[in-house]
Formats: C-alpha cells, sequence, structure tokens
C-alpha cells in the first residue's frame, strides 16, 4: 500500500518535471527537482532523529511519502526564504508524528498540519500546485489505484459528492456562474489529489467503515473554498486537519511496543507470535493493526505490515498467526529471527470484520488457511466471556495438518455448541478416518450442513481468491450482498 503510494507520488512528480520543461508550469524542472531533493532530505533528517529520541522504529517510507506530498503542494523555492519556508514545513511535518500524539499516535496528517501551522506562523500558505488539468489525468489514475488498493473507493466519492455539490448549491445561492464554478472545481483544484492521496491516509481516519465516511462527509462540507469565518477562508489542509480532530474523538488511540514472549510452530509455515504489550490493548474481536519492525536492508515492500489480532481482548497477551513463504519478505524473515530482545511496534486498530450487536443472529464463518485468525479472536472472546451465539464455522485448507489454533476450536464446540466443520481439498490426501468435509465447499455442502442458510449472516476470511469464490457461491444460492462481511486490511491484495 505505501509503495503504491510513493509509486504514484513520484510519477505525479515526474509528469511535473516534464511540464515544466515545456512551460506549461510556472517553475523550472531544476527548481522543483532541487526543491523535492531538499524536501526529502530534510523530512529524512527529521525522522531519523526524531525516531532515535522517542526510541520508536523509523517509517523511511512515511517520510519520503511526506515529502513527496509536501513537493507537490507547496511551491519550489526561487528564494533563500522559500528554501526556510520548505524546511520549516519539513521539520514540522515530522515533529507532529511524534510531538502532536497520543499513547504515541500521531493524530493529524503531517503534511496538512504542517501547511497549516507554517501559514500562521510564518504567513506562508500552501499553493496546491498540483491542482491543475494537466496533471489531472496522472492525479485520477494514480489516485484511483489507490483508493482500490485500499478499498476505500466510497470514502472518496462521499468527499468529492459533498464537496462538489455544497459548493454548488453556495454558488447558486452568491448568484455566480455554476458551469464556471464546477469547471474550476473539477479541472482546477487539487480536490481528486486530495481525497485519494491524503484524505486515504489510514492512521489518521477512524477505524470503521461507517465512520470513515462521516469523515469524508465532514472533510467534504469543509473543503468548500466559499466557507470562511470573516476573513479566515477555508483550505484543503485547514479541512483535512478539522477532520483528524473528528477522527480523534471517534478513533482508538492505541499506539504500543510489542515485546516477543514466545512463538509457536502451528503448521507447516505458520507460526503464532505472542507478544507481551506495553499496555493492555482495547479492540473488537476481529480487527487488524499495522505492524512496524525496524529491520536492516529492508526490500522494496517496507518495513510494516498489517496483520489480524488472532487473540481476544480478553488475554493480556497479543497473538499473531502468520503465514511464511519461501520466497517471503525480508519482513517476515526478520520476523522469524525475532528473539526476547525484539521489540516491534503496533499502532492504528482498525477494521468492520467484527461480531454482530445483535448476539441473536446466526452466523456462517468461512475460513481459508491462516484467515481463521480473526474467527480465533471472536471464539475466544465468546470463550472467556462465557457468551453463547448461533455459530457454524467451515474451515477449509488444503491438506489435514495445515489446521491451526484447533484448541481454540475444539472448545468453541464443546463449550459454546459451535458447529465446526474442517474441509480439506486435496483428494488425494485425506488421512484415515478423517472427521470432516472433503473438496471444495459449494453450494451442495451449505445446503447439507445449513439447513436454515438463508437466515444467516456470512462472514469471509482468506486468501483472495477463497473470499472471491465464496461470494460467487452464495451470491448463486441468492443470498444478499448485506448478509456478506468479508475480512480486509490494508495491504491484503
Amino acid at each position: 500500500m505505501y509503495r503504491l503510494v510513493l509509486y504514484a507520488l513520484i510519477g505525479m512528480l515526474g509528469l511535473a518535471m516534464l511540464l515544466s520543461c515545456f512551460k506549461l508550469l510556472s517553475f523550472s524542472p531544476l527548481m522543483l527537482l532541487a526543491s523535492t531533493l531538499f524536501l526529502l532530505i530534510m523530512c529524512w533528517a527529521m525522522n531519523t532523529i526524531l525516531a532515535r529520541v522517542f526510541a520508536v522504529p523509523a517509517n523511511v517510507e512515511s517520510a519520503t511519502i511526506t515529502a513527496l506530498i509536501l513537493a507537490l503542494i507547496l511551491d519550489p523555492a526561487q528564494s533563500s526564504g522559500d528554501i526556510q519556508f520548505l524546511g520549516w514545513a519539513a521539520i514540522l511535518a515530522m515533529a507532529s508524528k511524534y510531538i502532536l500524539a497520543v499513547r504515541h499516535k500521531h493524530l493529524f496528517n503531517p503534511a496538512a498540519i504542517a501547511v497549516v501551522i507554517t501559514a500562521v506562523v510564518l504567513n506562508k500558505s500552501a499553493s496546491w500546485w498540483v491542482g491543475t488539468t494537466d496533471m489531472l489525468p496522472l492525479v485520477l489514475f494514480g489516485g484511483w489505484l489507490v483508493a482500490r488498493k485500499i478499498r476505500q473507493e466510497d470514502v472518496v466519492l462521499v468527499c468529492c459528492g459533498v464537496a462538489l455539490a455544497c459548493s454548488c448549491v453556495v454558488t447558486l445561492l452568491q448568484g455566480n456562474a455554476l458551469l464556471t464554478h464546477l469547471k474550476q472545481m473539477l479541472l482546477g483544484s487539487p480536490l481528486f489529489f486530495f481525497t485519494t492521496i491524503m484524505l486515504t491516509e489510514p492512521l489518521t481516519a477512524p477505524p470503521t467503515r461507517s465512520l470513515r465516511r462521516l469523515y469524508a462527509a465532514i472533510v467534504g462540507v469543509l473543503f468548500i473554498p466559499q466557507l470562511h469565518i470573516g476573513s479566515v477562508y477555508s483550505t484543503p489542509e485547514i479541512a483535512l486537519v478539522l477532520g483528524n480532530i473528528f477522527s480523534y474523538l471517534v478513533s482508538p488511540k492505541t499506539k504500543v511496543l510489542l515485546k516477543l514472549s514466545r512463538k509457536v510452530k502451528l503448521a507447516p509455515g505458520v507460526m503464532d507470535f505472542v507478544f507481551k504489550p506495553s499496555q493492555q490493548l482495547a479492540f473488537a474481536p476481529g480487527q487488524y493493526m499495522e505492524f512496524t519492525l525496524d529491520h536492516p536492508h529492508a526490500d522494496s515492500r517496507g518495513n510494516r505490515r498489517y496483520f489480524t489480532l488472532a487473540s481476544s481482548p480478553t488475554e493480556k497477551l497479543v497473538h499473531v498467526g502468520i503465514r511464511f513463504y519461501p520466497e517471503g519478505s525480508s519482513f517476515k524473515h526478520a520476523m522469524t529471527t525475532m528473539d526476547g530482545r525484539t521489540k516491534i511496534m503496533a499502532a492504528q486498530i482498525a477494521g468492520d470484520f467484527t461480531l454482530p450487536a445483535n448476539p441473536q443472529q446466526k452466523l456462517v464463518f468461512i475460513a481459508g488457511g491462516i484467515g481463521i485468525t480473526p474467527f480465533r479472536s471472536m471464539l475466544k472472546y465468546l470463550l472467556d466471556t462465557r457468551e453463547k451465539r448461533d455459530i457454524i464455522l467451515f474451515y477449509v485448507n488444503k491438506t489435514a495438518n495445515e489446521f491451526v489454533y484447533v484448541d481454540v476450536l475444539q472448545a468453541a464446540q464443546a463449550q459454546l455448541g459451535a458447529k465446526v466443520y474442517p474441509v480439506v481439498t486435496d483428494t488425494t490426501a485425506v488421512p484415515r478416518n478423517w472427521p470432516g468435509l472433503v473438496g471444495r465447499l459449494n453450494e451442495q455442502v451449505i445446503y447439507a450442513t445449513v439447513p436454515d442458510y438463508r437466515e444467516r449472516t456470512y462472514y469471509l476470511s482468506g486468501p483472495p481468491e477463497m473470499v472471491r469464490a465464496s461470494v460467487e457461491m452464495l451470491g448463486h444460492m441468492h443470498i444478499r450482498p448485506n448478509q456478506i462481511k468479508k475480512d480486509f486490511f490494508p495491504g491484503l491484495t
């Protein structure tokens, strides 16, 4: 996810340099290149220094992304005063992540809060020069790729729709030309860059889809250029900072250091990492967090990953179940070498893949491979709270030796009355006296084992191909889309 954002921003700056060569932008390519390099150096240096001072892992990608965003919204330097402005913007952006934070979690989009502060203190504002007609095609393409990657297309559409609708209403009330204003908003404003690249930043957004949509609507209202209090007019950065405050009020404020307690091999290629957190975590069973592991020689996939929490909020230790592959990333390789001295940072509790509020709702869980982790969290929570729910679980693996967290599944059967059906898909490797199902999970299996299948809500978690196949299967069974919940977190696809 972060690497895609990085590539999109590099592409936009590359196009800008090309356009400036043909005098289609008001600055030279050399000025843009020099200013971008200066911002990169300043952001990297400040991020490194502050990470050491606060004893937390340094996110090089995050600093690079912030620097490139600043390069796209601040005019390139043409004087020593401009250089000072860029330097302060970089310093403030990085400092905001460490100083303007609650429980080690930063509150504001770094680029946005930096330009708000410089506007107040230095009386220098962001020009948002990226919002031009010539830049628009690549901004739309790159931005939409990012939105699709993290599945926040709805957030982008809500914010754009609200901003355009409100702005048009104000324009009509003021008696101004509507078409002229629409043209300016769509072709000559930073609306699409702002919504796809900055609004979608996960660390400063609310944790659930419904709250993110409300967040997008609030920011959309604040984005309209006619909005002002006295002589102070709203700007994109002000809109986002105010939106970040709303997000702070409705989001869990958690960023913890995890110390490895033990790691247990559960199955071939699957390990359970058990961590002791620096503080007790409060989350809903089934949610995920972003993990940062600083390690040398990080590959192109970076030093951050999202993992679903396999543990229940009733447990003092944090469990994370991870599958490893022969040609794995440097991040996962670093995890295999972790010991009791290794610390990893976890932040941003989020996700909608949680138990329904109504305990009477009948449920079907369909898990594939390591996709069992959110269900382990839910079932362990129900066991510890002694809350019974009507649950049928299909746990699909290729072979019988791939099943994990069997102790929790067996306890859920015995104590909660949950029905658990292990499914082996490799028909040539079925153990003798296998008690579960064999072959692909299909409509006939559901019909035979779930007689009230139309009344249930279906939770799907596993490899994207399995989830897509399950959605298609449920569609053939005329299960409504609002009865299906799919596990997702940024970077899954």
